[in-house]
C-alpha cells in the first residue's frame, strides 16, 4: 500500500499525442553532468606560470603511474 503522497508508476497517465515540449526546458539544466552544488562550473582566469607548471607535472606523474600500472588509489601493498 503506497504512503500518502506516493504515486505508483501505473497511476501516471501517458503523454498525450498532442502534448508539446516546453521550448525552455534546456534552460532548466545547468549543462553539466554533475549538480552545481557538487562541482561548480569552472571560471576562466589567468594562472601564473608556476601554477601551470605544477598542474602539468601532477598530470604527467599520474599519467606515468597509470601507464606503468602503479596503483595510486590504495597506497603501497601491505
Amino acid at each position: 500500500m503506497p504512503e500518502t503522497g506516493d504515486v505508483e508508476f501505473v497511476d501516471v497517465e501517458a503523454a498525450k499525442p498532442t502534448a508539446q515540449v516546453d521550448p525552455h526546458w534546456l534552460e532548466l539544466r545547468s549543462g553539466g553532468l554533475l549538480p552545481d552544488l557538487y562541482m561548480p562550473p569552472t571560471m576562466p582566469r589567468e594562472h601564473t606560470p608556476l601554477m601551470r607548471l605544477v598542474a602539468t607535472a601532477l598530470i604527467a606523474v599520474f599519467m606515468l603511474a597509470t601507464t606503468l600500472g602503479v596503483c595510486l588509489t590504495y597506497g603501497p601493498p601491505a
